[in-house]
Protein backbone atom coordinates (compact mmCIF):
# COMPACT_ATOMS: atom_id res chain seq x y z
CA UNK A 1 0.00 0.00 0.00
CA UNK A 2 1.33 3.68 -0.29
CA UNK A 3 -0.20 6.14 1.44
CA UNK A 4 -0.59 9.95 0.40
CA UNK A 5 -2.60 12.83 1.90
CA UNK A 6 -5.22 10.46 3.24
CA UNK A 7 -5.56 7.99 0.60
CA UNK A 8 -4.39 4.73 0.69
CA UNK A 9 -3.99 3.28 -2.58
CA UNK A 10 -2.95 -0.76 -3.50
CA UNK A 11 0.35 -0.69 -5.32
CA UNK A 12 0.41 -4.52 -6.07
CA UNK A 13 0.08 -8.03 -3.88
CA UNK A 14 3.20 -9.80 -4.82
CA UNK A 15 3.50 -13.93 -3.08
CA UNK A 16 7.55 -14.32 -3.24
CA UNK A 17 10.21 -14.22 -0.84
CA UNK A 18 12.33 -12.03 -3.26
CA UNK A 19 11.96 -8.59 -1.07
CA UNK A 20 13.54 -6.95 -4.24
CA UNK A 21 10.48 -8.02 -6.36
CA UNK A 22 8.43 -6.94 -3.75
CA UNK A 23 10.13 -3.37 -3.19
CA UNK A 24 10.17 -2.78 -7.19
CA UNK A 25 6.32 -2.91 -6.81
CA UNK A 26 6.18 -0.77 -4.38
CA UNK A 27 8.91 1.62 -6.38
CA UNK A 28 7.14 1.52 -9.72
CA UNK A 29 3.65 2.95 -8.03
CA UNK A 30 5.53 5.77 -6.57
CA UNK A 31 7.36 8.70 -8.14
CA UNK A 32 10.65 8.24 -6.84
CA UNK A 33 10.84 12.17 -5.51
CA UNK A 34 7.78 11.48 -3.87
CA UNK A 35 8.84 8.41 -1.73
CA UNK A 36 9.83 10.10 1.97
CA UNK A 37 9.77 6.15 3.84
CA UNK A 38 9.19 2.46 3.48
CA UNK A 39 7.80 0.71 6.56
CA UNK A 40 7.77 -2.98 6.82
CA UNK A 41 6.07 -5.13 8.82
CA UNK A 42 7.87 -8.42 10.39
CA UNK A 43 5.89 -9.39 13.03
CA UNK A 44 3.63 -12.40 11.26
CA UNK A 45 7.20 -13.63 9.65
CA UNK A 46 8.68 -14.00 13.48
CA UNK A 47 5.50 -14.81 14.94
CA UNK A 48 5.44 -17.87 11.56
CA UNK A 49 8.86 -18.86 13.17
CA UNK A 50 8.05 -19.58 16.64
CA UNK A 51 4.50 -21.08 16.47
CA UNK A 52 4.44 -23.40 13.64
CA UNK A 53 8.58 -23.51 13.51
CA UNK A 54 8.30 -22.24 9.59
CA UNK A 55 11.35 -21.20 10.06
CA UNK A 56 14.42 -22.93 12.04
CA UNK A 57 15.48 -20.60 15.08
CA UNK A 58 18.80 -21.16 17.11
CA UNK A 59 18.16 -22.60 20.73
CA UNK A 60 19.03 -20.32 23.48
CA UNK A 61 20.47 -20.86 26.70
CA UNK A 62 18.86 -19.38 29.97
CA UNK A 63 20.20 -18.14 33.14
CA UNK A 64 18.08 -17.26 35.93
CA UNK A 65 20.02 -15.14 38.92
CA UNK A 66 17.46 -16.27 41.63
CA UNK A 67 17.93 -16.63 45.33
CA UNK A 68 17.58 -20.14 45.25
CA UNK A 69 17.10 -22.60 42.81
CA UNK A 70 13.30 -23.70 42.22
CA UNK A 71 11.81 -26.57 44.63
CA UNK A 72 9.94 -28.28 41.43
CA UNK A 73 11.35 -28.83 38.13
CA UNK A 74 7.88 -27.85 36.43
CA UNK A 75 9.15 -24.33 38.11
CA UNK A 76 12.34 -24.11 36.48
CA UNK A 77 10.42 -24.34 33.26
CA UNK A 78 8.51 -21.62 30.98
CA UNK A 79 4.81 -22.89 31.43
CA UNK A 80 4.77 -21.73 27.71
CA UNK A 81 5.53 -24.29 25.71
CA UNK A 82 6.44 -22.26 22.81
CA UNK A 83 9.06 -20.38 24.37
CA UNK A 84 10.69 -23.65 26.32
CA UNK A 85 11.08 -25.04 23.15
CA UNK A 86 13.47 -22.72 22.01
CA UNK A 87 15.47 -23.12 25.12
CA UNK A 88 18.47 -25.48 24.85
CA UNK A 89 20.21 -25.17 28.10
CA UNK A 90 19.19 -23.82 31.98
CA UNK A 91 21.35 -22.49 34.70
CA UNK A 92 20.25 -20.53 37.77
CA UNK A 93 23.11 -18.65 39.80
CA UNK A 94 22.39 -17.04 43.15
CA UNK A 95 21.87 -13.63 42.84
CA UNK A 96 19.40 -10.88 42.69
CA UNK A 97 17.42 -7.88 43.64
CA UNK A 98 14.02 -6.93 45.04
CA UNK A 99 11.83 -4.68 42.85
CA UNK A 100 13.50 -1.46 44.60
CA UNK A 101 16.99 -2.33 44.06
CA UNK A 102 18.00 -4.01 47.52
CA UNK A 103 19.94 -6.87 47.09
CA UNK A 104 18.54 -10.29 48.41
CA UNK A 105 21.45 -12.63 47.33
CA UNK A 106 25.38 -11.85 46.15
CA UNK A 107 26.23 -13.25 43.06
CA UNK A 108 27.76 -16.08 42.79
CA UNK A 109 30.95 -15.40 41.05
CA UNK A 110 31.85 -19.06 41.12
CA UNK A 111 28.75 -20.26 39.44
CA UNK A 112 28.76 -17.67 37.06
CA UNK A 113 31.93 -18.64 36.26
CA UNK A 114 31.47 -22.49 35.83
CA UNK A 115 27.82 -21.50 33.85
CA UNK A 116 30.73 -19.47 31.37
CA UNK A 117 32.73 -23.07 30.99
CA UNK A 118 29.60 -25.21 30.12
CA UNK A 119 28.51 -22.66 27.63
CA UNK A 120 31.65 -23.01 25.99
CA UNK A 121 32.26 -26.50 26.08
CA UNK A 122 28.13 -26.77 24.55
CA UNK A 123 29.04 -24.34 21.81
CA UNK A 124 26.58 -22.11 23.21
CA UNK A 125 25.91 -19.01 21.03
CA UNK A 126 22.83 -17.69 21.87
CA UNK A 127 21.78 -16.39 26.03
CA UNK A 128 19.29 -14.80 27.40
CA UNK A 129 19.43 -13.79 30.76
CA UNK A 130 16.78 -12.71 33.49
CA UNK A 131 17.56 -11.77 37.07
CA UNK A 132 15.25 -10.89 39.60
CA UNK A 133 15.17 -7.23 40.09
CA UNK A 134 16.88 -6.27 37.27
CA UNK A 135 14.05 -3.60 36.06
CA UNK A 136 15.34 -1.93 39.38
CA UNK A 137 19.34 -2.72 39.40
CA UNK A 138 20.49 -4.37 36.40
CA UNK A 139 24.49 -5.19 37.72
CA UNK A 140 24.20 -8.54 38.13
CA UNK A 141 23.05 -9.35 34.93
CA UNK A 142 25.57 -7.10 33.83
CA UNK A 143 28.06 -8.75 35.71
CA UNK A 144 26.78 -12.23 34.02
CA UNK A 145 26.95 -10.76 30.51
CA UNK A 146 30.33 -9.46 30.33
CA UNK A 147 31.08 -12.67 31.70
CA UNK A 148 29.97 -14.71 28.87
CA UNK A 149 31.11 -11.99 26.15
CA UNK A 150 34.62 -12.72 27.83
CA UNK A 151 34.48 -16.20 27.47
CA UNK A 152 32.22 -16.40 24.06
CA UNK A 153 33.11 -13.31 21.87
CA UNK A 154 30.44 -12.70 19.42
CA UNK A 155 28.13 -14.29 21.32
CA UNK A 156 24.17 -12.91 21.01
CA UNK A 157 22.93 -11.94 24.71
CA UNK A 158 19.61 -10.89 25.55
CA UNK A 159 19.40 -9.13 29.04
CA UNK A 160 15.49 -8.67 30.78
CA UNK A 161 16.65 -5.14 32.14
CA UNK A 162 16.78 -3.74 28.55
CA UNK A 163 12.71 -4.33 28.53
CA UNK A 164 11.42 -3.12 32.04
CA UNK A 165 8.09 -4.88 33.05
CA UNK A 166 6.69 -7.32 35.98
CA UNK A 167 6.83 -10.88 36.04
CA UNK A 168 9.73 -13.37 35.77
CA UNK A 169 7.92 -15.87 33.75
CA UNK A 170 6.39 -12.89 31.23
CA UNK A 171 10.54 -11.36 31.67
CA UNK A 172 11.92 -14.91 31.04
CA UNK A 173 9.64 -15.60 27.71
CA UNK A 174 10.19 -11.93 26.52
CA UNK A 175 14.21 -12.22 26.69
CA UNK A 176 13.77 -15.69 25.04
CA UNK A 177 12.02 -15.05 21.77
CA UNK A 178 14.37 -11.97 21.90
CA UNK A 179 17.32 -13.94 21.80
CA UNK A 180 16.24 -16.87 19.46
CA UNK A 181 15.11 -14.29 16.69
CA UNK A 182 18.01 -11.83 16.60
CA UNK A 183 19.56 -13.68 13.23
CA UNK A 184 16.24 -14.25 11.43
CA UNK A 185 15.56 -10.72 12.51
CA UNK A 186 19.11 -9.48 11.23
CA UNK A 187 18.78 -11.16 7.56
CA UNK A 188 15.68 -10.15 6.75
CA UNK A 189 16.16 -6.36 7.75
CA UNK A 190 19.81 -6.94 5.78
CA UNK A 191 17.76 -7.70 2.81
CA UNK A 192 15.22 -4.83 3.38
CA UNK A 193 17.84 -2.35 3.31
CA UNK A 194 19.88 -3.76 1.03
CA UNK A 195 16.88 -4.13 -2.11
CA UNK A 196 16.04 -0.50 -0.34
CA UNK A 197 18.94 0.78 -2.11
CA UNK A 198 18.96 -0.56 -4.83
CA UNK A 199 15.49 0.63 -5.62
CA UNK A 200 14.86 4.23 -3.77
CA UNK A 201 18.15 5.18 -2.50
CA UNK A 202 18.50 7.36 0.01
CA UNK A 203 14.74 6.17 1.55
CA UNK A 204 14.67 5.34 4.80
CA UNK A 205 13.82 2.39 6.02
CA UNK A 206 11.39 1.85 9.04
CA UNK A 207 10.35 -0.91 10.86
CA UNK A 208 6.86 -1.26 12.41
CA UNK A 209 6.19 -2.14 16.68
CA UNK A 210 4.17 -4.02 18.42
CA UNK A 211 2.87 -0.73 20.17
CA UNK A 212 1.72 1.26 16.77
CA UNK A 213 4.85 2.84 15.93
CA UNK A 214 7.78 2.38 14.38
CA UNK A 215 11.94 2.00 14.68
CA UNK A 216 14.37 2.55 12.82
CA UNK A 217 16.26 -1.31 11.59
CA UNK A 218 19.04 -0.88 14.35
CA UNK A 219 16.85 -0.80 16.69
CA UNK A 220 14.69 -3.41 15.63
CA UNK A 221 18.26 -5.93 15.57
CA UNK A 222 19.01 -5.21 19.07
CA UNK A 223 15.21 -5.70 20.78
CA UNK A 224 13.84 -7.77 17.98
CA UNK A 225 10.84 -8.62 20.28
CA UNK A 226 8.90 -5.09 20.07
CA UNK A 227 8.40 -5.84 16.48
CA UNK A 228 6.15 -8.62 18.10
CA UNK A 229 2.13 -7.85 17.68
CA UNK A 230 2.82 -5.06 15.45
CA UNK A 231 0.13 -6.53 12.64
CA UNK A 232 -3.12 -5.76 15.23
CA UNK A 233 -2.03 -2.58 16.21
CA UNK A 234 -1.31 -1.14 12.79
CA UNK A 235 -4.88 -2.51 11.68
CA UNK A 236 -6.40 -0.76 14.15
CA UNK A 237 -4.36 2.88 12.74
CA UNK A 238 -5.04 1.80 9.50
CA UNK A 239 -8.77 1.36 10.05
CA UNK A 240 -8.92 4.80 11.93
CA UNK A 241 -6.68 6.61 9.65
CA UNK A 242 -9.13 5.64 6.58
CA UNK A 243 -12.11 7.07 8.62
CA UNK A 244 -10.55 10.16 9.66
CA UNK A 245 -10.45 9.73 13.27
CA UNK A 246 -7.63 9.93 16.10
CA UNK A 247 -10.36 8.48 18.27
CA UNK A 248 -12.30 5.36 18.32
CA UNK A 249 -13.20 1.79 18.76
CA UNK A 250 -12.44 -0.42 16.15
CA UNK A 251 -14.66 -3.56 15.56
CA UNK A 252 -12.35 -6.28 14.15
CA UNK A 253 -13.97 -9.83 12.52
CA UNK A 254 -11.80 -12.75 13.61
CA UNK A 255 -12.66 -16.37 13.13
CA UNK A 256 -12.98 -17.02 16.66
CA UNK A 257 -15.51 -14.02 16.94
CA UNK A 258 -15.23 -10.36 16.91
CA UNK A 259 -12.84 -8.23 18.87
CA UNK A 260 -12.36 -4.62 19.88
CA UNK A 261 -9.64 -2.52 20.46
CA UNK A 262 -9.15 1.39 21.01
CA UNK A 263 -7.40 3.65 19.24
CA UNK A 264 -6.21 7.79 21.09
CA UNK A 265 -4.80 10.59 19.47
CA UNK A 266 -3.56 8.37 16.51
CA UNK A 267 -2.19 5.45 18.69
CA UNK A 268 -3.50 2.05 19.29
CA UNK A 269 -3.98 1.59 23.16
CA UNK A 270 -1.52 -1.07 24.51
CA UNK A 271 -0.52 -2.19 27.71
CA UNK A 272 2.29 -5.43 28.35
CA UNK A 273 0.14 -8.80 27.75
CA UNK A 274 -0.17 -11.97 26.16
CA UNK A 275 0.34 -12.31 22.32
CA UNK A 276 -2.55 -14.40 20.09
CA UNK A 277 -1.54 -17.62 19.47
CA UNK A 278 1.64 -17.41 21.78
CA UNK A 279 0.74 -18.51 24.81
CA UNK A 280 2.71 -16.27 27.64
CA UNK A 281 2.81 -12.84 28.72
CA UNK A 282 5.38 -10.55 27.66
CA UNK A 283 6.21 -7.39 28.91
CA UNK A 284 6.59 -5.49 25.74
CA UNK A 285 3.62 -3.51 24.75
CA UNK A 286 1.00 -4.70 22.36
CA UNK A 287 -2.18 -3.57 21.26
CA UNK A 288 -5.50 -4.65 23.76
CA UNK A 289 -8.10 -6.48 21.89
CA UNK A 290 -10.98 -7.72 23.59
CA UNK A 291 -13.84 -9.78 22.67
CA UNK A 292 -16.53 -7.78 21.37
CA UNK A 293 -20.10 -9.72 20.68
CA UNK A 294 -22.07 -6.96 19.60
CA UNK A 295 -22.16 -4.61 16.08
CA UNK A 296 -21.46 -1.44 15.11
CA UNK A 297 -25.02 -0.89 15.01
CA UNK A 298 -25.49 -1.10 18.28
CA UNK A 299 -28.42 -3.38 18.07
CA UNK A 300 -26.85 -6.57 19.75
CA UNK A 301 -25.16 -4.74 22.99
CA UNK A 302 -25.14 -1.49 24.67
CA UNK A 303 -22.19 -0.10 24.75
CA UNK A 304 -20.50 2.94 27.28
CA UNK A 305 -17.47 4.60 25.14
CA UNK A 306 -16.59 8.10 24.90
CA UNK A 307 -15.51 7.76 21.33
CA UNK A 308 -16.83 6.64 17.71
CA UNK A 309 -17.38 3.08 17.09
CA UNK A 310 -16.11 1.86 13.46
CA UNK A 311 -15.95 -1.36 11.79
CA UNK A 312 -12.93 -2.52 10.02
CA UNK A 313 -14.36 -4.86 7.89
CA UNK A 314 -11.90 -4.47 5.01
CA UNK A 315 -8.73 -6.31 4.16
CA UNK A 316 -6.94 -6.98 6.77
CA UNK A 317 -3.63 -6.76 5.53
CA UNK A 318 -4.43 -3.87 3.16
CA UNK A 319 -5.23 -2.26 6.65
CA UNK A 320 -2.31 -3.02 8.39
CA UNK A 321 0.45 -1.75 5.44
CA UNK A 322 -1.96 1.63 5.79
CA UNK A 323 -1.15 1.24 9.67
CA UNK A 324 2.46 0.71 9.60
CA UNK A 325 2.78 3.38 6.70
CA UNK A 326 1.14 6.12 9.04
CA UNK A 327 3.24 5.70 11.79
CA UNK A 328 4.95 7.75 14.22
CA UNK A 329 8.08 6.75 16.35
CA UNK A 330 7.31 5.61 19.69
CA UNK A 331 9.11 4.63 23.01
CA UNK A 332 8.08 3.14 26.17
CA UNK A 333 9.12 2.16 29.57
CA UNK A 334 7.29 0.26 32.02
CA UNK A 335 9.66 0.40 35.94
CA UNK A 336 9.38 0.53 39.56
CA UNK A 337 10.61 3.12 41.67
CA UNK A 338 10.51 3.93 45.11
CA UNK A 339 9.48 7.13 46.27
CA UNK A 340 8.24 9.24 49.86
CA UNK A 341 6.96 12.61 48.73
CA UNK A 342 5.06 14.18 45.83
CA UNK A 343 8.02 15.90 44.74
CA UNK A 344 10.32 12.79 44.60
CA UNK A 345 7.38 11.01 42.04
CA UNK A 346 7.43 13.78 40.14
CA UNK A 347 11.43 13.41 39.77
CA UNK A 348 10.75 10.08 39.03
CA UNK A 349 8.16 10.40 36.71
CA UNK A 350 10.11 13.37 34.86
CA UNK A 351 13.08 11.18 34.76
CA UNK A 352 10.64 8.19 33.13
CA UNK A 353 9.89 10.54 30.55
CA UNK A 354 12.96 12.02 29.24
CA UNK A 355 14.34 8.31 29.24
CA UNK A 356 11.61 7.56 27.09
CA UNK A 357 11.99 10.73 25.06
CA UNK A 358 15.48 9.99 24.21
CA UNK A 359 14.25 6.27 22.90
CA UNK A 360 11.94 7.54 20.97
CA UNK A 361 14.68 10.62 19.14
CA UNK A 362 16.83 7.23 18.39
CA UNK A 363 13.60 6.00 16.76
CA UNK A 364 13.47 8.11 14.24
CA UNK A 365 11.78 11.43 15.59
CA UNK A 366 12.13 14.51 14.15
CA UNK A 367 14.05 17.56 16.99
CA UNK A 368 11.38 19.35 18.95
CA UNK A 369 8.56 17.40 17.70
CA UNK A 370 8.22 14.12 21.03
CA UNK A 371 5.25 14.04 22.91
CA UNK A 372 3.75 12.88 26.13
CA UNK A 373 1.05 9.88 24.99
CA UNK A 374 0.68 8.34 28.65
CA UNK A 375 1.75 8.36 31.97
CA UNK A 376 0.49 6.83 35.19
CA UNK A 377 1.79 5.75 38.55
CA UNK A 378 -0.05 3.38 40.51
CA UNK A 379 1.21 1.96 43.32
CA UNK A 380 2.46 -1.74 43.72
CA UNK A 381 0.21 -4.10 46.19
CA UNK A 382 1.54 -6.47 48.83
CA UNK A 383 4.66 -4.32 48.34
CA UNK A 384 6.70 -1.50 51.25
CA UNK A 385 4.39 2.03 51.17
CA UNK A 386 5.73 4.19 48.62
CA UNK A 387 6.41 1.36 45.73
CA UNK A 388 5.02 2.99 42.48
CA UNK A 389 4.98 1.21 39.09
CA UNK A 390 5.34 3.94 36.47
CA UNK A 391 4.73 3.60 32.81
CA UNK A 392 5.40 6.27 30.32
CA UNK A 393 4.76 6.18 26.08
CA UNK A 394 6.15 9.44 24.05
CA UNK A 395 5.72 9.81 20.67
CA UNK A 396 7.04 11.90 17.76
CA UNK A 397 6.56 12.98 14.03
CA UNK A 398 9.41 11.43 11.76
CA UNK A 399 12.53 12.88 11.08
CA UNK A 400 11.19 12.95 7.26
CA UNK A 401 7.58 14.93 7.74
CA UNK A 402 6.76 17.78 9.80
CA UNK A 403 3.80 17.53 12.38
CA UNK A 404 0.67 17.78 10.69
CA UNK A 405 2.23 17.52 7.41
CA UNK A 406 1.00 15.23 4.67
CA UNK A 407 2.61 11.73 5.05
CA UNK A 408 3.08 9.38 2.50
Amino acid sequence: MVVSGGVAVPVATVLTTDIDVVLAAVVGGVPPAALRAVTVDISPLLLEAVIRSALELPLVAVIRIVPRVATDPLLARSPAHLVERLIRHRFTVAGGHDLLGNELCPLDDAAVADVCASLVRAEVRHVAIVAAGSQARPQHERSVADAIQAAIPGARISAASEFGGQGLVAREATVVLDCALGELTDTVLGRCERALRRRAPGVPLRVARGDGGFSTPSRIRALPSVALGATDAAVLCGAAYLTGLQDCRVLLPRSTGQVAGDVRNGLPVVRSGQLRDLGTELVVPTTVLAPDPGRVDHRDVMRVTDIPVIFAGGDAEELACVGAAVSQPTGWLDEVAFIESAAQLEGARRDVEERATAIVMANGAAPGTTYLVESSSVAVPYSPSGTVRIRVRVAGASDVAKPHQERR
